[in-house]
């Protein structure tokens, strides 16, 4: 009988770190979700400023792509743009979670130059 007992408890804490390991890597790929979507708009700045002929993206402009951005990246994303010579530097910035920090969440850039 005791046997039985000794078993089941070691099957459970086998569940547990299972069912742990299952939840980082949800977190985790959630995650990565942000990020591609990051990497997307900034894509797709850099493609709206060379079909802008090269030339900063009005405010207007600007203000609906981080907007669109921040519905999908949360309310804290922040989209920066500047064009010099022939390249468009654009950097988007957004937080996710993070169960290794000590707030829970990390704040992510993602710094793209594209040549125009």
């Amino acid at each position: 009988m005791i046997e039985v007992l000794i078993a089941v408890l070691i099957l459970a804490i086998g569940l547990l770190g299972v069912a742990g390991v299952q939840l980082l890597s949800m977190q985790q790929t959630s995650n990565s979700t942000l990020r591609s979507e990051a990497t997307l708009y900034a894509q797709s700045a850099a493609d709206r400023v060379r079909a802008n002929g090269g030339d900063v993206l009005s405010s207007s402009e600007l203000t609906g792509l981080e907007a669109n951005m921040q519905q999908v990246l949360g309310s804290d994303s922040d989209l920066q743009m500047s064009v010099s010579a022939d390249v468009a530097q654009i950097t988007v910035q957004w937080t996710e979670k993070d169960p290794f920090s000590n707030s829970g969440t990390t704040t992510q850039t993602l710094t793209m130059s594209a040549s125009l």
